[in-house]
């Protein structure tokens, strides 16, 4: 068994999802043959800085401007219209991702961004082309538009809202699979959350909130911070990243008597840290928020950018397991009432891990490779 996972660098979502299923696959299908690639790394330079860029900074400089594209560009014709110009930049573009496909031969296609279906979208039907299926994975809890690939023989998705979204926009139910969003296995492991508190010199009678990403423009997760440790007594965890500039201003506040503040920049162990905290709030990525509810660990997300992560806070909030926080003040609100109302904070925990599909990157594996025959392609 041969399995090419193609996902595509716009942010990092898209590859920690691919990362997960590939991991999956290894682990159930220790004989199969298995690659990873960024479809983005087979273009030009040009081009790959052209498409990742135009939404990285769009997202981080002009949030509204961002939603107002998402929102226009989430209509059958507009993205009919951008489907027709990958299509056009297919043979300059793309010609080594075709040749990939043919030198690795993969039985199947499992994609975490819609490019690469896109892309092939005018290649169904090609004899040379018929030898594998086409599976595509969506990364948030909402399908815009350019998710709705016909060629697609499966879509898996988050969630059933998006189901009937997926459906209203022609897509065939059939191919539709609800899995969840893929996650790495770590986040559906048993921790020993004692001796991970322990180990950060954590104390267990006090909560702990985990901070992450940015928010509010420049003032980023030191405004966060202060607003937090305005809410009350309490322990904060954050993580800058790379950015040591952050850090530093984090690390320059004066905290509060009775609470307390540890930092880190960039760490592989965000798992732990999700799993002795009692709030997290950070932005609501589709693979952040995937990766806390399979924590069962709760959200509130300050100042949600338009677009797909504000419909991602949106689902957090209309199922109880998440909050949005438009300012400063709101989150200081907000958060005070769960730092004072355990009850409270303990049922959103309750369905955060309802919620959650630590599992999913392995429902999709199985059902990508299990024997059938493939739905015909539209």
């Amino acid at each position: 068994m041969k399995i090419l996972f193609l996902s595509a660098s716009v942010g990092n979502g898209h590859v920690r999802a691919a990362e997960a299923l590939e991991e999956s696959a290894r682990g159930m299908y220790p004989d199969g043959e298995f690659r990873h690639v960024d479809i983005l790394e087979l273009t030009h330079g040009i081009y790959r800085k052209a498409y990742t860029s135009s939404y990285l900074k769009l997202a981080d400089d002009a949030p509204n401007l961002w939603g107002l594209i998402f929102r226009s560009s989430d209509r059958k014709k507009a993205f009919r219209r951008n489907a027709a110009a990958v299509r056009a930049f297919d043979r300059i573009e793309f010609s080594r991702f075709r040749s990939l496909l043919k030198e690795f031969q993969p039985d199947h296609l499992v994609c975490t961004h819609f490019l690469p279906v896109m892309v092939l979208s005018n290649q169904v039907g090609r004899k040379e082309w018929a030898d594998f299926s086409m599976n595509l994975v969506v990364t948030d809890y909402y399908a815009h538009g350019y998710w709705s690939q016909m060629t697609a023989d499966r879509v898996f998705v988050g969630c059933p809202e998006i189901v009937e979204e997926l459906v209203d926009t022609g897509l065939d139910r059939n191919r539709i699979h609800v899995t969840g969003i893929p996650v790495v296995r770590q986040f559906g492991a048993a921790m020993d959350r004692d001796a991970i508190r322990e180990r950060l010199g954590l104390s267990s009678g006090l909560p702990v909130v985990l901070l992450m990403s940015g928010g509010w423009g420049s003032a980023g997760l030191p405004e966060i911070a202060k607003a937090v440790f305005a809410a009350g007594r309490v322990q904060v965890v954050a993580v800058t990243g790379r950015n040591e500039e952050m850090k530093k201003r984090l690390d320059a506040l004066e905290i509060p008597s009775g609470s307390k503040l540890t930092s880190f920049g960039f760490v592989d162990f965000i798992h732990e840290l999700m799993a002795v905290s009692d709030i997290c709030v950070s932005k609501s990525g589709g693979l952040t928020t995937s990766e806390c509810l399979a924590m069962g660990l709760p959200m509130i997300v300050p100042n949600p950018m338009p677009g797909q992560e504000e419909l991602n806070a949106d689902y957090l909030a209309e199922h109880g397991a998440g909050m949005k926080a438009r300012s400063p003040g709101a989150l200081r609100l907000k958060l005070k009432e769960l730092l004072t109302d355990e009850e409270k904070r303990n049922a959103m925990k309750q369905s955060a891990k309802s919620l959650g599909r630590p599992d999913a990157a392995a429902r999709i594996i199985r059902t990508v490779c299990e024997p059938g025959e493939r739905p015909s392609r539209g």
